[in-house]
């Protein structure tokens, strides 16, 4: 049993005087003045209410000190390298729950960077080496695997595979449409991009037709690589470059078309079978967070290198 300090038993919300009289004696009250059980609930209730408040007190408190003991920091870039990166952040917390990783849309390989020396994000995924000039503001740059460059068309398409000589005709305009009928819808990128420069450096046949297609009227230019899928997951008959790492990590509806007979698998791409790749980069600053240096420790762990090759890429 327990009593209150009138002597009261206390049961639940129901206050009893068990002995009127002594209750009486040591409150100089008239006897029947000692049971008198609202006056009792009323001291009772006030003093629940201080033991609730104690209560939430605490437990704020808790919160915050957990609140205060997670670490965060975000990471962006080229968007060829989002989605593995993705993963990789996704694996990481699972591990390590008390540091949270967020995911910004993509910024491009020179936003990223830019990011990452204003301290905007901890990381930032590049498909371009540092300038000079970056270098000199504060960034430190770190091999990332790499990915085959490829052309792609969406998984509703019947195409499997393309020649250099058809993209030729493909970016100049005289192949209009595919086997089956379907319009040709050609996706570009800028011309200062990574994709574009790639595109390029394959032949200077290739580079004079692409050239002639970013002046004509009415082409589909994606700014980013995730815009860019999209176009060509949205776009009937549409074919533009990707990449086997942001196909395979996002799960695009996208087919990554062989060329001139080769598939653009990382096997491939090791053994130079399939000669085009995309070489990518993490960029972190000079004093970075000890929770951005264990996320790349863990990027290069075993575990690591597992779920990137499982996404499109390979370590050199």
């Amino acid at each position: 049993m327990i009593f209150n300090s009138n002597g009261n038993e206390v049961r639940g919300s129901t206050i009893r005087a068990p002995n009127a009289r002594i209750c009486a004696r040591q409150e100089g009250l008239p006897l029947a003045g000692c049971g008198n059980s609202a006056i009792a609930n009323k001291a009772m209730r006030h003093k629940t209410l201080g033991y609730a408040w104690a209560i939430a007190f605490a437990l704020i408190l808790a919160c915050s000190r957990v609140a205060a003991a997670v670490e965060q920091f975000k990471i962006g870039g080229t968007g060829a390298g989002l989605g593995t990166m993705q993963r990789l952040a996704d694996e990481f917390m699972a591990r390590n729950p008390y540091i949270r990783i967020i995911a910004v849309p993509s910024l491009g390989s020179t936003g990223g960077i830019k990011a990452v020396v204003a301290g905007a994000i901890g990381l930032a995924v590049t498909s371009r080496p540092m300038n000079e000039s970056e270098r000199g503001r504060g960034a430190v740059q770190t091999d990332f695997p790499r990915t085959p460059f490829v052309f792609a068309v969406s998984t509703r398409s019947k195409v499997l595979a393309i020649t250099s000589e058809e993209l030729v005709e493909i970016y100049a305009g005289t192949r209009v449409t595919w086997a089956d009928g379907t319009p040709v819808r050609i996706v570009l990128r800028p011309n200062s991009d990574t994709d574009s420069r790639i595109i390029r450096n394959m032949s200077s046949a290739i580079a004079k037709a692409l050239e002639a297609a970013s002046e004509r009227p009415g082409v589909q230019f994606s700014v980013n690589d995730q815009d860019a899928a999209d176009d060509l997951e949205r776009i009937r008959g549409a074919i533009g470059p990707s990449s086997l790492a942001l196909i395979v990590s996002e799960r695009r509806a996208l087919r990554a078309l062989a060329l001139d007979g080769k598939e653009p698998t990382p096997r491939n791409a090791v053994s130079g079978i399939y000669p085009h790749h995309k070489r990518l980069f993490m960029v972190t600053g000079t004093k970075s967070p000890s929770a951005v240096r264990r996320f790349v420790a863990f990027v290069k762990s075993p575990a690591g290198r597992k779920l990137i090759e499982g996404n499109g890429q390979w370590i050199p």
